[in-house]
């Protein structure tokens, strides 16, 4: 498996890279024997170390792993990270092995993958206040409720099973994920609540 070790605003040493290349190989390809790709990427914020970590199988309908951690020690920030992500693919394990068996193995994902496409588009937060908009006119509402996008790229919505939806979104780290139901061609939408479970929104027409 390739490791990319990267950071912002900290300083990448060899014996930071050394651990990470070692440890996360180790951890990972145990359950994800498949992973071929993997990026951790460290940063600092004054006395404060992030790292997000994702491994992917390189192909299209490939599984894709995303775990992140924050801690005061960068080391120590890096082993919580990869223990999240090692517990997600211990969770799936047997999952991640039915849904390769069933695209064929590895090398038939691409030709199988079926996924329309679509713009995937980055809003800034908003700061909506209904009290001052009802002192303003209609005008000024719309205008200052505009969407304002920050970033955009292209994505594509998968054809999945349900189970598939959710372990795709578990696996990725994601409050939310749109997918093609496999069974009736329609767009749904799987996402995590607040108390814990997940809701399934499946359109009746």
């Amino acid at each position: 498996m390739q490791i990319k070790v990267t950071g912002a605003n900290i300083d990448i040493g060899q014996s930071l890279t050394q651990y990470v290349e070692e440890n996360l190989a180790k951890a990972v390809t145990k359950y994800f024997e498949n992973a071929i790709n993997a990026v951790v990427h460290f940063s600092k914020n004054n006395h404060t170390f992030k790292v997000v970590i994702t491994v992917n199988e390189g192909v299209k309908g490939g599984i894709n792993v995303k775990s992140d951690a924050e801690a005061g020690d960068v080391y120590g920030c890096f082993n919580e990270a990869t223990e999240k992500c090692v517990k997600q693919l211990r969770r799936y394990k047997g999952r991640i092995k039915n849904y390769r068996h069933q695209c064929g193995g590895l090398k038939s994902v691409e030709p199988n993958y079926k996924a329309l496409d679509a713009m995937k588009y980055i809003l800034p937060p908003t700061s909506y206040n209904i009290f001052e908009d009802m002192e303003s006119d209609e005008s000024d509402v719309l205008e200052n409720n505009s969407l304002k996008v920050i970033d955009e790229k292209s994505t594509d919505i998968e054809e999945l099973s349900v189970e598939e939806a959710i372990m795709k979104m578990d696996l990725q780290n994601l409050p939310a994920l749109v997918f093609i139901n496999n069974k009736n061609k329609r767009l749904n939408v799987v996402y995590h609540r607040k108390d814990g479970n997940i809701s399934w929104i499946d359109p009746r027409v």
